[in-house]
């Protein structure tokens, strides 16, 4: 969203300035992609879509091999080759979506980068992060987004390391989620079909 002056403090302006590009984006051909992400990006982008399991059905954008993530890789003996890929956002994309500027610091070319909501990594690395987004997760969600539209003045905004300490909550979280995407992992790579085996119906 920007670059600021040492000392930046955002204001309702601010706020309804990140508002707007934030919902015009979200709302364009590539903003469907945030709900793949889950999580802080996910619960953000379910406040500003309607119909969002018709979104998340939709087809890959034209981007989505230059923008998205590709899960497979297999060359298929004999061919053909093929990839399966996934729609994803760009770390750009990311920043706007959780209000992200860039601060002068004062020393030097230093600078920090505040937040109006966690980036991923913090809220990945946070007590929230179970692998679904619980009761907890909502609950704290709904009370920054009152603060911060209660706010008549100026709000506070984070750093990474800011978020992580204020989103800590249980530190053996990120451990178990870490296991059950392992543990997810492990089946459907146990479950992967060989393209080479396939059924015709005549």
């Amino acid at each position: 969203l920007g670059r600021r002056a040492e000392g930046y403090k955002a204001t309702r302006v601010d706020y309804g300035a990140y508002v707007q590009r934030r919902d015009d984006f979200l709302r364009s051909p590539r903003g469907h992609a945030a709900l793949f992400h889950g999580g802080i990006i996910g619960r953000i982008a379910r406040l500003v879509l309607d119909d969002t399991e018709d979104l998340a059905c939709l087809e890959p954008s034209d981007t989505v091999l230059s923008t998205g993530v590709c899960l497979h890789d297999y060359e298929g003996k004999p061919p053909p080759r093929f990839s399966v890929w996934h729609e994803s956002l760009t770390p750009t994309e990311v920043s706007l979506v959780c209000g992200l500027y860039t601060v002068e610091t004062g020393v030097g070319q230093q600078v920090k980068y505040v937040s109006w909501w966690p980036t991923p990594t913090a809220f990945g690395s946070s007590g929230m992060n179970t692998g679904w987004w619980n009761r907890n997760c909502e609950r704290w969600f709904m009370a920054r987004l009152e603060e911060i539209e209660a706010s008549s003045g100026e709000t506070e905004l984070w750093t990474y390391a800011q978020w992580k300490s204020k989103i800590r909550f249980n530190s053996d979280s990120p451990k178990i989620a870490a296991n059950l995407d392992k543990v997810a992992a492990e089946y459907i790579d146990s479950r992967r079909l060989s393209p080479a085996v396939h059924t015709t119906v005549s």
